[in-house]
């Protein structure tokens, strides 16, 4: 590969992921005909064929950098990648999923105006699932300011925290020192708040960029019950990284009422989760642990409107023992 910088680099973090690989393999081949571009690829302690299928079915030309590690996790993993990329722009593009490649020069069209986030329609797509889009909801394509493009999406509930949903200028996420938390699951729901917060600059590019496997053996798919606590204790942090943000970052005091409102729907995804646990001594525990941090007495401070306040009241109900009917 050149010394010159690329474009684009691409970072795809691959635990066992030798099942879906071969597609995105000649997905990032078709686009790097289009602009120049590296391939990050992390082996994050797999013990399948990754690597090897990586070794072997990516053309030689192909800026490709393979690093092979312990398992870490996913956050930690992204955060590697980023790390080693030279690109002008990052793409956090997950091993089970695809990019579309023929929609690549409308990329590098908003590229070339250095706005600090590129975003763009993707579709949902798995085994026995109809496609459907991740926005639900026409977006204009024009430059807009990062808060603007929150609260719209916010309003208009299609806001989505995806991390691959996203282009980052490379020198915007160094400049603003963004890091995907370690440690839980969901990293990228703060992530990407705080970069859109943070970004002066917002594109849209109205057309099919990526598609999402709806993989049952995911984060959310899994019924896992151990895999269950592991996202509770997940959305415990991501909830104080939100109060965080708001604290943090300056905003408009609409922005911060909006924000909030996220700050429960977060809060809300601790007791969904909690009605998968069967085991009722698990379920006990993880209510004990809502009283000890007096989670959702917390929540009550966030509250800007009936519907929200009736959620806050089910989740106190729910939190005390009693029937949040």
């Amino acid at each position: 590969m050149s010394q010159q910088s690329p474009l684009l680099s691409i970072v795809t973090p691959a635990y066992n992921a030798a099942l879906f690989l071969p597609p995105l393999i000649e997905a990032v081949t078709l686009a790097a005909t289009h602009c120049a571009l590296e391939w990050i690829v992390i082996d994050d302690g797999s013990t399948d064929d990754t690597a090897a299928l990586v070794e072997t079915l990516t053309p030689s030309d192909i800026g490709v950098i393979l690093i092979r590690q312990a398992n870490v996790g996913l956050a930690e993993t992204r955060n590697r990648g980023f790390a080693k990329a030279r690109g002008d722009y990052v793409w956090f593009v997950d091993a089970d999923d695809l990019i579309v490649s023929g929609a690549l020069p409308q990329l590098i069209a908003a590229m070339k105006l250095q706005a600090d986030m590129i975003s763009f329609q993707a579709m949902r797509f798995g085994k026995g699932l109809t496609d459907a889009p991740v926005y639900l909801r026409p977006k204009r394509s024009k430059t807009v300011a990062g808060e603007d493009w929150l609260t719209i999406l916010i309003k208009e509930k299609d806001w989505r925290h995806f991390a691959w949903l996203y282009l980052y200028r490379r020198q915007f996420l160094v400049d603003s020192q963004l890091q995907f938390r370690r440690g839980i699951l969901h990293e990228d729901i703060a992530f990407t708040t705080e970069a859109v917060l943070r970004a002066s600059t917002i594109i849209y590019v109205d057309t099919c960029v990526y598609r999402y496997r709806q993989n049952p053996n995911s984060i959310t798919g899994s019924g896992d019950v151990s895999r269950a606590v592991e996202r509770i204790n997940s959305y415990f942090v991501i909830v104080d990284q939100l109060r965080d943000i708001n604290r943090r970052i300056p905003m408009r005091a609409k922005t911060k009422t909006l924000l909030e409102s996220e700050i429960i729907g977060q809060a809300m995804q601790v007791f969904d989760v909690a009605k998968m646990l069967n085991d009722p001594t698990q379920y006990k525990r993880v209510m004990m642990n809502c009283r000890e941090r007096r989670f959702a007495h917390s929540l009550f401070q966030h509250v800007a409107n009936f519907k929200r306040l009736r959620q806050v009241i089910r989740m106190w109900l729910t939190q005390m023992g009693f029937p949040a009917h």
